[in-house]
């Protein structure tokens, strides 16, 4: 399983042409993918208390489409690591990559799609087998029975869960990324980029925990 949170960046022009409250578009030219933090783990393996986590940013790369490159190899590698896994969920062989956070088929899957497309580093077939063939647990979209008072399902955000199962979110507004970003405050956005998904994964264990019965 491969765990990931992505940042990016928004031009100030173009921070109010937006139908939602994602104002960053990755189909823009000016918006850029700025990186973002990984974990991998097995399946069957246990998030560790101090998980390890890699983080992949604009600024230690040469361009923007070598950092998609970087992105795009970690997904490939995954790919490679669950096939040679070899495990079964419900009977079926589990071939086919399992990535997991918050918002991911909204915005990252489909950001990585479209600035790959953009910088070209590979054909529009090929990036949809890495990026959108994977399986995506959106946590968004699995939390919806932490809410039982709620009867229309719609996605939630990271603080309503984190909320409803006694976690803190601290991440806020994008602007404070693009703001470190203009500043050059590249420890701020990592900084707050591995929070995040540290986060994320702690929210994938207490979701787990309240659906897996555990062993007798």
């Amino acid at each position: 399983m491969l765990f990931f949170d992505l940042e990016a960046y928004a031009p100030p022009d173009d921070r109010n042409a937006s139908l939602s409250s994602l104002t960053v578009n990755p189909a823009r030219p000016g918006h850029l993918l700025l990186g973002g933090c990984f974990f991998s783990k097995r399946f069957e393996e246990p998030i560790p208390d101090a998980p390890e986590v890699q983080g992949l940013w604009l600024w230690n790369f040469e361009s923007e489409a070598a950092l998609l490159m970087a992105i795009k190899a970690r997904f490939e590698e995954e790919w490679r690591r669950q096939r040679e896994e070899k495990v079964r969920v419900l009977g079926k062989p589990a071939v086919d990559l399992v990535v997991c956070g918050a918002g991911i088929s909204k915005f990252d899957l489909p950001a990585l799609y479209c600035r790959s497309l953009f910088n070209e580093i590979a054909s529009p077939a090929e990036l949809f087998e890495v990026f959108f063939k994977s399986r995506p647990i959106d946590l968004a979209n699995e939390a919806s029975f932490l809410f039982p008072k709620e009867p229309i399902l719609y996605p939630k955000t990271t603080r309503e869960m984190a909320g409803r199962l006694g976690l803190q979110e601290r991440k806020g507004s994008s602007k404070g990324v693009w703001e470190s970003y203009e500043s050059r405050d590249y420890g701020a956005i990592e900084q707050r980029t591995e929070q995040e998904l540290r986060l994320v994964l702690e929210i994938y264990k207490r979701l787990q925990a309240k659906i897996v019965r555990a062993s007798p």
